[in-house]
């Protein structure tokens, strides 16, 4: 029995001396992470794809709102890869909207649905901690277009702060011309798409109502950016490299077009990535521009 309670008072003696070994030590504080909630798709719409994909980061101030406009030709719609995710870090509330293609729907579909989606954020600008005065697009490619559209359309009449458009397609009419002397494939279907989406080719004649909500020729000119140009439009960022299948010339007409209609040389200007043949997102990966697009965005936010 003494055998025993001695080895039960060493096995005791034994822990506590282990204990006693190692002095207990506070926690290091750790900061906190940064929470990110992502909602799922939410619809601005009844079709199918008028929808919006949320990436947020509650905040007690509200955040300026970035709504990201896909391209894809406007037949498909693009992913933004990671870019939704980088550009909430930065301090936006991001929404990445899909609209009706041009084989569901003939322009003017499109720019109703980002009328339709930047209405939506405003409706919703408290569920997603976003501030609904500062509400700013960017759009890639097909996606570009639209986005010009909407900064010169009605004078701003979403009320936007600005718009970045990376590779836009603004002149349509342009994108079928370059399609009817290149053969490359990628400019061959931007024509095709493009005439899709008037559901005509472009012919000053025809100014037929068939298919569409405007007559053929009228629906290409609206279709063009530089043809709604005026003084109080939202400030234009375009960017471009200069091996782009969608050539520089789509955003330099429009800025020339801009500024000769009044609009502020601080309020339009284009961007050309020497030495690339990045286009629409891609551009985000060349060297320095994500920051530089940051800052523009951050500049137009009050």
């Amino acid at each position: 029995m003494r055998r025993i309670l001695l080895i039960l008072v060493a096995a005791v003696l034994a822990t506590a001396g282990t204990t006693a070994a190692v002095p207990a030590t506070p926690a290091a504080a750790k900061a906190p992470a940064a929470v990110k909630a992502e909602a799922a798709a939410q619809h601005y719409g009844t079709h199918p794809h008028q929808t919006v994909d949320i990436t947020w980061n509650p905040s007690p101030a509200p955040r300026p709102a970035v709504i990201l406009i896909t391209g894809g030709y406007w037949y498909t719609h693009a992913s933004w890869a990671t870019w939704e995710k980088q550009l909430a870090d930065q301090g936006f509330q991001v929404f990445a909207m899909k609209y009706r293609l041009n084989f569901e729907a003939a322009w003017p579909a499109q720019r109703d649905d980002v009328a339709r989606a930047v209405k939506w954020v405003r409706d919703n600008a408290d569920r997603y901690d976003t501030d609904a005065e500062n509400i700013l697009l960017v759009g890639s490619s097909a996606g570009g277009q639209m986005a010009t559209d909407a900064a010169t359309r009605g004078t701003n009449s979403l009320d936007l702060k600005g718009i970045v458009a990376l590779s836009p397609v603004a002149s349509p009419y342009r994108a079928w011309q370059d399609g009817n002397t290149s053969t490359v494939g990628k400019i061959r279907k931007v024509r095709d798409n493009a005439t899709l989406l008037a559901r005509c080719y472009p012919d000053p004649a025809d100014n037929s109502t068939a298919y569409r909500e405007m007559g053929c020729w009228d629906t290409w000119r609206d279709m063009e950016s530089k043809n709604a140009v005026g003084k109080g439009d939202a400030p234009m960022l375009l960017v471009h490299s200069d091996g782009d299948f969608v050539p520089a010339a789509h955003s330099t007409e429009l800025e020339a077009a801009a500024k000769a209609a009044g609009v502020p040389a601080s309020d339009v200007a284009t961007r050309i990535v020497t030495g690339s043949t990045a286009h629409g997102q891609a551009l985000l990966g060349t060297p320095g521009m994500f920051a530089t697009v940051v800052s523009w965005l951050k500049a137009r936010t009050t």
